[in-house]
Order: structure tokens, then C-alpha cells, then sequence
């Protein structure tokens, strides 16, 4: 499998978390976004829509983080593997879990932040009080379990874990939300390589 990632992208950091978990053999490429590697002919010939993660697994090319995850776990974890099991209510939590960190807490948290790595824009308070909603959202969702879906490890925690370390280091206090300050804490422990990750990637982007 051949993975095409940047340093900084959250969802980046959640496929090869799940990857470091599953102990899969991924050969990740860097493309530097700043040099628009993601737009030169040979990868959109790969990805028309030349965005990362993008998986490339024989003839299956995929991109969007969260199908990533999916995959993997149907394509090499064990059969009703317990960070993604087969129960149909299960499933149904996690994948509203996936899609919550897409459209809402990451989207969130991208349309704040990014704004802070260029010089000409600025972020507005709305934009933060939309992200703190989100963040809001999520601590009420983790009120009702120790983790994102139930009381283990899911490819959701993956996902979200990936964001909500994004948005700590965005000026955001996090200490407004305890119960998503207790998950952060317990992800960061318990996901293999997280501490790895964070740091390669904090001395590679330098924004994270």
C-alpha cells in the first residue's frame, strides 16, 4: 500500500495511527502542499481532486480519511474487529461519529484555524464560537461513554482524536470540556505511536 500524506494534515494522522494499530505495511509519500506537489500531473492522475490522505491499495485509489479508515479495517483487521465491529447499531454510531468530525468538529476547526497560517486573513469570533459548539457537541457525546462510540477504542477515536489535537494547538481551551479532556488524554495513551506522530509532525509542519 502506498499512502500520500502532508506532515500537517489531521487526517493524515489518523490513517497512520490506525495503520501503527493494525501493524500494516504502508509506504507513505510526503507531498509539500506549499510547493504544490498535490497539483503536479502525476498525482492528480491519482486523484483528481488532489487532496490527503490518498491510499493507494493495487487497483483500489482512494481519498477521504474516514472511507480510509473504513477500509483498512474491513480489508485487513480481524473479522467484528472490536475498533470497528460488525454490529449494526455499532457501526451506525461510528460512522455518525466519522461523519460528525467531517462536516462538523474538523470543518470546524478548519475554517477557524486556517486563517492563522495566512498573513492577510484573520479569524473572527463566530468562526470560534462555531468551533466551541462543535466542541460542545462532542462533549456531550462523550457524556455517554468513556469513548467516541461505546467503552472502547473505534476508528472514530482515530479520527477525532486526530482533530481535537489539531484544535489544541489552535487557542482553544480545551478545559471548558472535561469529559473530552479525560478522552484526549486517555487516546493519547492508548493509541500506539500518538507521541511518535505528534512530535515528528510538530517538528515537520511547524504549525503543529
Amino acid at each position: 500500500m502506498e499512502l500520500y500524506i502532508t506532515p500537517f494534515s489531521p487526517p493524515c494522522w489518523s490513517v497512520l495511527l490506525l495503520g501503527r494499530q493494525l501493524n500494516l505495511k504502508i509506504n507513505t509519500k510526503s507531498l509539500d502542499l506549499d510547493k504544490e506537489e498535490h497539483l503536479k500531473e502525476d498525482f492528480i492522475k491519482i486523484n483528481p481532486e488532489h487532496t490527503v490522505p490518498t491510499l493507494v491499495d493495487g487497483d483500489l485509489i482512494l481519498s477521504e480519511s474516514r472511507a480510509i479508515l473504513s477500509y483498512l479495517m474491513d480489508a485487513y483487521a480481524k473479522e467484528n474487529h472490536p475498533l470497528y465491529p460488525r454490529a449494526a447499531k455499532a457501526r451506525a454510531l461510528i460512522q455518525h461519529r466519522l461523519n460528525f468530525d467531517l462536516g462538523t468538529l474538523y470543518s470546524r476547526f478548519f475554517v477557524y484555524c486556517s486563517p492563522m497560517w495566512n498573513d492577510k486573513a484573520t479569524s473572527t469570533e463566530a468562526q470560534r464560537d462555531r468551533l466551541c459548539e462543535a466542541l460542545g457537541f462532542l462533549e456531550t457525546y462523550l457524556s455517554r461513554s468513556r469513548y467516541a462510540v461505546g467503552d472502547h477504542l473505534t476508528i472514530a477515536d482515530f479520527s477525532l482524536v486526530a482533530s481535537v489535537s489539531a484544535i489544541d494547538v489552535c487557542y482553544v481551551k480545551l478545559e471548558k470540556y472535561p469529559k473530552v479532556v479525560a478522552w484526549y488524554e486517555r487516546c493519547k495513551k492508548e493509541l500506539l505511536g500518538y507521541r511518535k506522530l505528534w512530535l515528528v509532525n510538530s517538528r515537520a509542519s511547524g504549525s503543529f
